[in-house]
């Protein structure tokens, strides 16, 4: 399956870099998830595996940890940034889709935020700001001062 951003790129146009969300961004998520199923197999170990209660108890908080999990998994792999020679292309979702578009000649400044923990393990937040309008924050990106710095030495159109 290709994905968002191969499918709209104009004729002639070539992805230049693609970012990508880090899994840093989504810590919490895989830890209390992990949580949960830890929880999970230790109450059905506890239970010593006697009854159908034991199984249903154990299932509550397996479910729930999976679904968190689950979430954070399909929330950062159907996340798209693309810079490509023309343009930026941030695109979110599975079953909805957002999708925001500014063209390089439109860039004026980009806003890169990291916290130490950021910086530790390199990722961060980057905004994009153009002409008339700016990218909604692009939160969790992997290798910020790349994406910053290919999109300044990216050739403008126009």
């Amino acid at each position: 399956m290709s994905s968002y951003v191969d499918s709209v790129l104009a004729e002639g146009e070539q992805v230049v870099y693609r970012a990508s969300i880090s899994r840093w961004k989504f810590f919490w998520s895989y830890f209390i998830g992990s949580v949960l199923v830890l929880a999970a197999v230790v109450a059905f170990v506890a239970a010593g595996n006697q009854s159908t209660q034991s199984l249903g108890l154990a299932a509550v908080p397996l479910a729930i940890g999976l679904v968190v999990i689950l979430s954070a998994v399909i929330r950062r792999k159907t996340t798209e940034l693309v810079l490509t020679d023309r343009r930026i292309i941030a695109k979110r979702g599975l079953v909805s889709r957002n999708t925001v578009e500014i063209n390089l000649n439109k860039v004026e400044s980009l806003h890169v935020n990291q916290t130490l923990m950021g910086r530790m393990f390199n990722y961060g937040d980057v905004t994009v700001v153009g002409t008339g309008a700016s990218l909604e924050p692009l939160l969790g990106i992997s290798s910020p001062l790349e994406l910053r710095k290919r999109i300044g030495t990216a050739p403008r159109a126009g």
